[in-house]
């Protein structure tokens, strides 16, 4: 059975969520990005459950707050999906569906774009207690998207 599109057990699913899920509570401060895009280093951050082939599967019903680091200069091929609480019959067959690397590298070459980070990071989505996500993972992210001198962070859920 195909869960998206499926109005009701969608329903269900997002009634059951609001009291699974801690929600992560602060002000997010919005900057505006200034930047020309020619001039800018992308990143990407999916919680799609993207990772290497290489590295462990994300633990799902745990509700898994992980990161996965991965390098720019990743093969599709070597990419592969562990989230099971989303339809992912487009995305097995392209990756880019919900982790877009490749055609963000096609805009680099083409000067679209400034370049592309060194890394990028995959995560999943269904994490019911935030706090290891925002007291360990995001600094994570922070640390290196710094050390990668990264101008602007795609989001892109799963």
């Amino acid at each position: 059975m195909k869960l998206a599109g499926n109005r009701f057990i969608e329903s269900l699913v997002s009634l059951k969520a609001k009291h699974m899920v801690s929600p992560i509570h602060g002000i997010i401060p919005l900057v505006p990005f200034t930047k020309p895009a020619k001039e800018a280093v992308f990143a990407l951050i999916t919680t799609a459950g993207v990772h290497m082939k290489t590295q462990p599967v994300f633990e799902v019903e745990a509700g898994d707050s992980s990161v996965r680091f991965i390098p720019s200069s990743i093969q599709e091929k070597d990419l592969m999906i562990s989230h099971t609480h989303f339809d992912r019959m487009d995305a097995d067959q392209d990756i880019n569906c919900v982790f877009p690397l490749f055609r963000l590298k096609e805009l680099a070459l083409k000067g679209s774009i400034g370049g592309v980070a060194r890394h990028h990071y995959g995560l999943m989505g269904y994490i019911p207690n935030t706090t290891p996500l925002v007291e360990e993972t995001i600094p994570l992210i922070l640390k290196q998207l710094l050390e990668d001198k990264v101008d602007a962070v795609i989001l892109n859920p799963g």
